[in-house]
């Protein structure tokens, strides 16, 4: 099954969608209505890259989400572009472009809120 882009920018809003600056919807709800779980296999890190280079929004929107947490999971940070598990602050991923490392937290984030990894 192939993904469509409409549903790869549903993925990319929920961080602004789960946020007070959104609609403050729960994450449960937002992987709900995204239907990530069944989505989920047909598209990867290269597919949400793709999109984040064409709204640069999405990735600040993503900053805000994880600098806003208050619970487990994963963080991002941008310079260097970086990201790592919240219980494990010193075992961070590096990146090369905060695309590339957006695009795996987004992945990584809504997995584990979605028990996939």
């Amino acid at each position: 099954m192939s993904v469509s882009d409409s549903h790869l920018w549903a993925v990319l809003r929920i961080g602004h969608d789960t946020s007070m600056r959104g609609e403050g919807i729960s994450l449960v709800e937002a992987l709900r209505r995204t239907d990530y779980r069944r989505l989920r296999e047909s598209f990867n890190m290269k597919d949400l890259q793709r999109l984040l280079r064409a709204d640069s929004a999405l990735i600040e929107q993503w900053i805000a989400y994880s600098e806003d947490k208050r619970t487990g999971g994963w963080w991002l940070r941008p310079e260097p572009p970086a990201i790592g598990r919240t219980f494990a602050p010193h075992a961070d991923i590096q990146f090369e472009t905060i695309e590339e490392a957006t695009a795996e937290y987004v992945l990584r984030e809504l997995d584990y809120w979605s028990n996939l990894r």
